[in-house]
């Protein structure tokens, strides 16, 4: 009898740390060479992106490896979204940007394909790079005053609440 209980008692432990852990789980991806570790997205929603963003990192095939400093060396991009009616605008670090952002259910979002800029050209800026980031976006995740942008399972954008 007792051996029987210590057995019920250790699997209930396992299936406890088991259960517990699931869902958990971290997640390396790139930005520039350097790997880090982020968090599957949260459960977040529509209103999450209310205010202005500042951008932190771009992580793209075409920037990796290069500084913030050296991508955008006049104008660091902002992004600054209205929820209530689903419009974003702001800056590419050259061209203002602006229009209409989907984000229907959890934390999808749809931003690139949908927003129109002016058409000035800037020497010290990776605005095209900018907006193939956006344009690849298909996540987001607000955590810590942070807002971070993927593409699949990986990190393409994060930008800080200003």
């Amino acid at each position: 009898m007792r051996g029987n209980l210590m057995i019920l008692a250790v699997a209930l432990a396992f299936s406890t740390i088991a259960c517990n852990t699931t869902g958990k789980k971290a997640e390396a991806t790139g930005s520039g060479d350097t790997a880090t570790t982020v968090q599957k997205p949260s459960t977040v929603d529509n209103a999450s992106l209310e205010g202005t963003w500042e951008l932190k990192s771009l992580t793209t095939a075409e920037t990796a490896g290069k500084q913030l400093k050296d991508l955008f060396k006049d104008k660091i991009p902002t992004l600054t979204f209205n929820t209530k009616d689903h419009k974003v605008d702001g800056n590419n670090g050259c061209n203002g940007i602006g229009g209409t952002y989907e984000s229907e259910k959890g934390n999808s979002i749809k931003i690139g394909d949908k927003l129109v800029s002016t058409m000035m050209h800037c020497e010290n800026a990776a605005y095209n790079e900018f907006m193939n980031g956006l344009k690849s976006t298909t996540n987001f995740d607000v955590r810590d005053n942070e807002l971070t942008f993927i593409s699949g399972d990986i990190v393409v954008m994060q930008f800080v609440k200003k």
